[in-house]
């Protein structure tokens, strides 16, 4: 009988969490389409599978090691997860205050005038999903070139990949993406459950083994201040602050997590703390594995940056670890990416979807559609596919206009952030917005501010040539990937979206509508029963 009770409580418990997640998003104006299956700890594995860990390393290593060498590998990771937390705790923050599949461009409705609501919603929508988009694809991009490089390596080099064979091998991997996300949204919930473990397992083990296996470890002196300048530029300092965008690579996305928001139960508490613990994990444990790449590289930085392999990560897991722990540690590093693409598939066609249901793309009625049989955008997963196809074509003609990807990724998502960002520290306490659950008190301006310090800095470092000098090969063209979003979504929107799209739009009428009053009946009648069982059991243990 007992058991009984208890699991009639367990059952009221999530009813109660379903009805009030639904009542709150009722309350901003949608109604509940998703099924909420969720948890912390998936949504936590989640978070941390955007960031990817040593899978993800592995094939960004290379951009500190080459503009600063050493110390470039160690410390611009140090200071830019710092820059980058700040976001991630920004973001964490605002998304407990408003946990919506719109993420945050949502928000702008609450925290500026009205007459600017369209505009800037319009902006920061295209920033996010260019950023989104270019995520996704670089990527699975990084994947299938570490993973035909490890074949390479394997080889002895007597096999090279071409650039075709990698195009085609990423296109396969974005079209495994879009296979895995077309299944029933609870099959990606379980299976991200256990990433998690995977993925600080795997790191934690890639740690030891280097350490373990390496023949002979560098000296602290040349590990922490060693600056080996390989860009061609003349100022060392300068060069050095390229390094910053493996970090900023890395931890990008950071409301990617909200982006399911609206398939997380507690959603206002569990998106955002997730947010907050999976960067935070991520800042400690990348910066210990980038300590300790750098400690068992070996002294001959140009040798492993001019090595056979084209990726230093290679050549560094060669020289520490021999053929057979490299050929491990880099496949491993490949799962790890390729799930990395997998829940990056997700939150972008999320990201769609909202935007479709806000009318903010063309043929929005086509895109705003969920699979009944799956519970799945299953027509926003083969477009972000079939773009994401386009962009990868880039390599056969030129892999540095390919590589400017992963500058515009960091750039445009970090500034459709800090965009929405400023404006709430400016504005949400006038404007009457009340805090979340999740909330960072009297270190919430200071941390939001240095958000949007930090973004402007390394925005106007990543547009720069990495390179001197310039030449058609080695130009850095992320400034021709954000000129062509700007003039496209900005010229769309001057001739003819501005007349039509309002922002976000609401999918129930207003608080009387019966899908809210459904939901928050619901919620109340659930919270009155519990309340009321809770009452029985303390009279019961008083008698």
């Amino acid at each position: 009988m007992s058991g009984s009770k208890k699991d009639l409580t367990e059952m009221n418990t999530r009813s109660l969490s379903m009805d009030s997640d639904a009542a709150e998003l009722a309350k901003m104006g949608y109604k509940q389409e998703f099924s909420r299956h969720y948890g912390f700890l998936s949504t936590f594995s989640f978070a941390l599978s955007i960031s990817g860990l040593m899978g993800t390393i592995s094939i960004t290593y290379m951009y500190p090691l080459i503009s600063g060498g050493p110390a470039a590998g160690v410390w611009c990771w140090f200071i830019g997860s710092i820059g980058c937390l700040c976001i991630a705790w920004s973001v964490a923050e605002i998304t407990s205050c408003f946990p919506t599949s719109g993420g945050m461009y949502y928000v702008i409705t609450y925290v500026v005038p009205k007459k600017w609501v369209p505009a800037l919603c319009w902006t920061d929508g295209w920033l996010y999903f260019t950023g989104a988009l270019t995520g996704t694809c670089s990527t699975d991009f990084g994947a299938a070139t570490l993973l035909l490089q490890t074949v390479s390596m394997h080889s002895d080099y007597s096999y090279i990949p071409s650039k075709g064979q990698t195009t085609a091998v990423a296109i396969l991997i974005m079209l495994s993406h879009a296979l895995l996300n077309s299944l029933p949204g609870d099959i990606l919930s379980r299976v991200t459950k256990y990433y998690c473990i995977i993925n600080i397992g795997t790191t934690i083990a890639l740690i030891v083994t280097l350490l373990v296996k390496c023949p002979k470890i560098n000296t602290a002196e040349f590990t922490f201040t060693k600056v080996v300048n390989s860009t061609g530029w003349d100022s060392n300092g300068w060069a050095f602050l390229f390094g910053f965008l493996e970090v900023s690579w890395v931890m990008t996305c950071y409301d990617a997590t909200s982006r399911i928001s609206e398939e997380v139960k507690d959603a206002a508490l569990y998106t955002p703390l997730a947010i907050a613990s999976a960067l935070t994990t991520t800042a400690v444990l990348g910066w210990v594995l980038n300590v300790v790449i750098t400690l068992t590289m070996g002294t001959d930085v140009t040798e492993i940056i001019n090595g056979v392999s084209g990726q230093p990560i290679v050549e560094i897991y060669l020289h520490a670890m021999g053929k057979t722990g490299a050929t491990a540690f880099l496949a491993l590093a490949f799962l790890i990416i390729w799930f990395t693409g997998a829940t990056a598939t997700c939150y972008t066609s999320r990201s769609l979807w909202s935007f479709a249901r806000d009318r903010g793309l063309p043929f929005s009625d086509f895109w705003h559609h969920i699979t009944p049989r799956t519970g799945v955008p299953t027509r926003c997963v083969w477009l972000v596919c079939v773009i994401n196809c386009l962009l990868t074509l880039i390599n056969l003609g030129s892999t540095i206009a390919m590589n400017a990807i992963f500058s515009a990724c960091a750039i445009c998502t970090d500034w459709s952030y800090i965009l929405v960002i400023f404006c709430f520290a400016v504005n949400a306490r006038k404007m009457g917005v009340a805090k979340g659950p999740f909330n960072l008190k009297k270190l919430s301006h200071p941390i939001m501010f240095a958000s949007c310090v930090w973004t402007v800095f390394v925005s106007i470092v990543f547009v720069f040539p990495n390179y001197m000098p310039v030449t058609k090969e080695n130009m850095n063209y992320t400034v021709v990937i954000l000129a062509a979003v700007f003039f496209f979504s900005g010229g769309w929107y001057l001739l003819s979206a501005r007349k039509w799209y309002s922002g976000p739009v609401a999918n129930v009428v207003d608080s009387s509508d019966s899908t809210v009053e459904q939901a928050i009946t619901q919620s109340e009648t659930n919270t009155l029963e519990m309340s009321s069982e809770s009452d029985t059991r303390k009279t019961k243990a008083i008698r």
